[in-house]
């Protein structure tokens, strides 16, 4: 069984920002509440207070933080600069200490609840995505409910390969239980009735 569900293109497309936001979900992911602006370092450069910001908002959003922050939404970005009273063309200058970033996700992370994939996660979704798929066996839509429960269950989104991976592993898993299951009922009567319907 192939691990892939996407392209190239596609994946590419699922580990970065959309290309626009609603406004819903600009008001609802990025408004930055009492306790967001405490998290934030009260004194550091316009730049890291932006930055941090928006790894926060989009992990709330997204439920991780895609690489190229400067690829996010113009809108995203310039309604979190205005809530800092920041200029948004602060964010070009973020990033330029790998560390820094990385304490500040890890910071983010920590205010919201969420935390990286652990094994006992692991095994835990693969036995919830096995139920899954025995009740839908199409791919995307398989993905779809796995980042969806990564949300639900504040676990930080892996890379879209892992999530791959899982969700091949689920529909061979399902594929083998429905054969167990069906097994038993496959007598010599009833392939023989089967066989009949192929009949013309």
């Amino acid at each position: 069984m192939p691990v892939h569900v996407f392209t190239e293109a596609e994946r590419a497309r699922r580990n970065r920002f959309p290309e626009a936001l609603t406004y819903e979900d600009l008001v609802t992911f990025f408004t930055l509440s009492e306790r967001d602006l405490d998290s934030i370092p009260r004194y550091s450069a316009a730049h890291n207070r932006l930055g941090y910001a928006l790894q926060l908002c989009t992990l709330r959003f997204m439920g991780f933080v895609p690489d190229d922050l400067t690829s996010a939404p113009p809108a995203a970005v310039a309604f979190l600069a205005q809530q800092l009273a920041v200029s948004p063309e602060a964010l070009t200058a973020y990033g330029s200490r790998a560390h820094t970033r990385q304490d500040h996700l890890h910071a983010a992370q920590i205010h919201l609840g969420y935390r990286k994939v652990g094994k006992p996660d692991i095994d835990a979704l693969a036995d919830w995505l096995l139920a899954r798929a025995l009740e839908h066996d199409k791919p995307t839509l398989l993905y779809e409910l796995t980042c969806e429960k990564l949300r639900t269950e504040q676990l930080v989104r892996p890379g879209v390969t892992r999530l791959e991976r899982w969700v091949a592993e689920a529909r061979e898993r399902a594929q083998e239980e429905t054969f167990r299951q069906l097994l038993p009922l496959l007598t010599d009567d009833c392939m023989r009735l089967l066989d009949t319907l192929l009949e013309v």
